[in-house]
């Protein structure tokens, strides 16, 4: 049987995958004229992980399952960057990526692989990726850039809110989805194909949505991770360091270190099991990790303790949408027609978004996947 494309597609939540999905379903040559895409989001675009992660990408990284989704959206990237002027809209660019043991607790003797970090702490290093293959964003500006491509095209809208309930008719095919507005009140908009990419809330608005036998198998949990943004005085060289440190004090961490274009770095560290809010807009940020976080890099390096110049930018916490299974969740749900799903990513959203949208807009218009082998990441 013929595939017949949607004339009302609804997208629930605008973070990477859902505004991924809107850009691409935008562009298609696929899409029929008339045909409305509204994307629908509880706090704003880019809220959660999508607005405050890290960014780095990452294209030979990942196993068997992903490897194909990956390599795609690392390559859609480098195409959007060079397409829209990514670098300067952004801060695209492609970055060497190094593991580095840091030990405050005995004199090293080595070089220090880049020149920000002191030599007499760094007790070994090795590459983990270059400039062919590593690559970072600031996610946020992507992602709202992202949401503005989308919504300069025709039939395209945003409607701030959240998704309470999707009415189905008698053959199980989506006819509608209710949105409690921010303003106030309901709206029900019209839907014959819905696409809920909602992060780390994906799985319980799964179940809110499809019911336990069909959304319960749609589990994705939030996992908290914490960052700030320092500002050094000078840039720094394009490095993404993922650190083992033992400090002065003998306390170990691990945080990872992304220098950016703009000036700023990202730092990120252990993540923990606070409960998921209800939204993004919820989020607590925990002053005892961030302090943590800012000890751990005033000791790491001097260029970005405060006496050195440096400030900060921001102190900031994020939930990762973690697949229950695993794995990521990137497909046509089953047991329902016209549903589909892009979650899970776990820490890779940024790296597998752009992929996760054009996939799930080629199987919306066209019924299937043509640019990535996403068999194993089937709902």
């Amino acid at each position: 049987m013929a595939h017949t494309p949607p004339k009302n597609i609804i997208i629930i939540g605008a973070g990477i995958a859902g505004c991924s999905t809107a850009h691409y379903l935008s562009i298609s040559p696929y899409l029929p004229s008339g045909t409305r895409i509204t994307l629908v989001e509880g706090t704003k675009v880019a809220a959660a992980a999508s607005g405050y992660s890290g960014g780095f990408l990452a294209k030979d990284w990942h196993g068997t399952a992903t490897a194909s989704l990956s390599t795609l959206s690392y390559d859609l990237h480098s195409q959007l960057a060079k397409e829209y002027g990514g670098a300067d809209k952004w801060g695209y660019r492609t970055v060497d990526t190094l593991s580095v043991e840091y030990d405050a607790t005995r004199p090293s003797k080595n070089k220090s692989p880049v020149s920000w970090l002191p030599d007499s702490m760094i007790h070994a290093s090795r590459q983990l990726g270059d400039q062919t293959t590593n690559a970072q964003v600031h996610p946020g500006l992507f992602t709202t850039f992202l949401s503005e491509q989308f919504l300069s095209k025709p039939n395209t809208s945003l409607v701030l809110g959240r998704a309470t309930k999707l009415d189905l008719d008698g053959q199980g095919k989506p006819t509608s989805v209710t949105v409690q507005l921010q303003q106030g009140g309901e709206k029900q908009l019209d839907a014959d194909a819905v696409v809920i990419a909602a992060g780390p809330w994906t799985g319980k608005l799964s179940v809110d949505l499809l019911g336990h036998r069909v959304g319960g198998r749609l589990g994705v949990q939030g996992h908290r991770a914490h960052s700030i943004v320092l500002k050094t005085k000078e840039a720094l060289s394009a490095h993404c360091l993922f650190t083992s440190m033992s400090m002065e004090d003998g306390t170990q961490g691990e945080p990872e270190v992304y220098t950016r274009p703009d000036g700023t770095t990202y730092i990120c560290g252990a993540g923990d099991d606070a409960p998921l809010p209800d939204t993004a807009a919820d989020v607590i940020v925990s002053p005892v990790l961030i302090a943590r976080l800012l000890k751990q890099a005033t000791e790491l390096s001097p260029v970005f303790q405060t006496s050195s110049g440096a400030q900060v930018i921001a102190e900031q916490a994020c939930y990762l949408p973690i697949a229950d299974r695993g794995r990521p969740l990137v497909g046509k749900v089953r047991d329902v027609e016209g549903v589909y799903v892009g979650g899970g990513l776990s820490c890779w959203g940024i790296t597998q978004g752009p992929g996760t949208g054009l996939v799930l807009s080629e199987l919306i218009l066209e019924g299937k996947a043509k640019s990535a082998d996403i068999s194993k990441l089937a709902p």
